[in-house]
């Protein structure tokens, strides 16, 4: 299966401005099921790129303007991938795994400590909304049923909301308006998970959704933008992928771009204009995900 990506993102200001570096969390991750077989990205004005792996071992490139300035940035990338097939629920729990909660081990718990951590500010409203959602007990459920339980209750009870905004709701925020973006319910459940003692992550990615065939809307809420989504490490089985948003378990049709254990660290596009005076700017993005077998 082949995966095409073409993702646009324009900024314009009202007058021309200088820049500073910015990190671009563009580029998929690479894995046993994508294989990145092209990557242009062409930037406007034109910038030296530069490539390095960041401390969450995700693919960065770092583009530098030196003195231009302009009216117009915009990063252009194009994209195509390699696919293999997986089925989401091909995997195998280690024996202490199999019903929540259970421990990690000393390995583990050094190695997913940032990603262990919980907010202590959002710990009773988080608790009390999970067992009004999923009853008053949690304890001793087959942990694949919990973990779904879970990932379909924000997806019931959490409006979409598409934001362009920048910045992610926490937890609380979230569930008082009872509706967010898919960033926000990516870091619902990863709040959720840490406060039950699951290690959690942050992703950013894109997303293919095939033609439906009979006419009837798609499954992605969030198409049209890049999409957030999470991930919970289980022993046996690695990091396994959780998306709310769409209340589903990710597959091979999920490209994670950048993964880390807050969402501000990974924003696709992060960096700097400079000018003397307060310039309005506005954003745009086009992006279209296509596949063939």
């Amino acid at each position: 299966m082949k995966i095409a990506v073409d993702h646009l993102t324009e900024y314009r200001y009202e007058r021309p401005v200088g820049f500073g570096e910015h990190s671009l969390y563009l580029r998929p991750r690479e894995s046993q099921t994508v294989h990145v077989a092209s990557f242009v990205l062409d930037c406007a004005p034109d910038a030296k790129i530069r490539w390095m792996r960041d401390c969450f071992n995700n693919v960065v490139a770092v583009a530098s303007f030196g003195r231009a300035e302009a009216s117009l940035l915009s990063f252009h990338c194009r994209m195509a991938f390699d696919i293999t097939e997986e089925n989401p629920f091909d995997f195998i729990l280690e024996p202490r795994a199999h019903e929540f909660p259970f421990g990690y081990d000393d390995r583990e718990k050094s190695a997913l400590r940032p990603y262990l951590e919980p907010e202590e500010s959002e710990r009773w409203k988080i608790l009390d909304w999970v067992r009004g959602a999923l009853g008053l007990s949690v304890q001793g459920r087959d942990t694949i049923s919990f973990l779904t339980d879970l990932n379909l209750a924000i997806h019931r009870n959490i409006a979409y909301q598409r934001r362009d905004e920048e910045g992610t709701q926490s937890a609380n925020q979230t569930l008082e308006l009872g509706s967010g973006s898919c960033r926000d319910m990516a870091e619902l459940l990863v709040a959720t998970s840490r406060q039950l003692g699951l290690a959690a992550r942050f992703v950013s990615g894109y997303v293919y959704e095939p033609p439906p065939s009979d006419g009837t809307v798609g499954f992605n809420r969030a198409a049209g933008s890049m999409h957030a989504w999470a991930e919970v490490y289980l022993p046996g089985a690695g990091w396994r992928g959780y998306d709310p948003t769409n209340g589903i378990l990710t597959d091979h049709r999920f490209l994670p771009s950048a993964v880390a254990n807050r969402p501000d660290w990974v924003n696709p596009i992060q960096g700097r204009y400079f000018h003397s005076g307060q310039v309005a700017s506005e954003m745009s993005v086009s992006l279209t995900v296509s596949g063939a077998v």
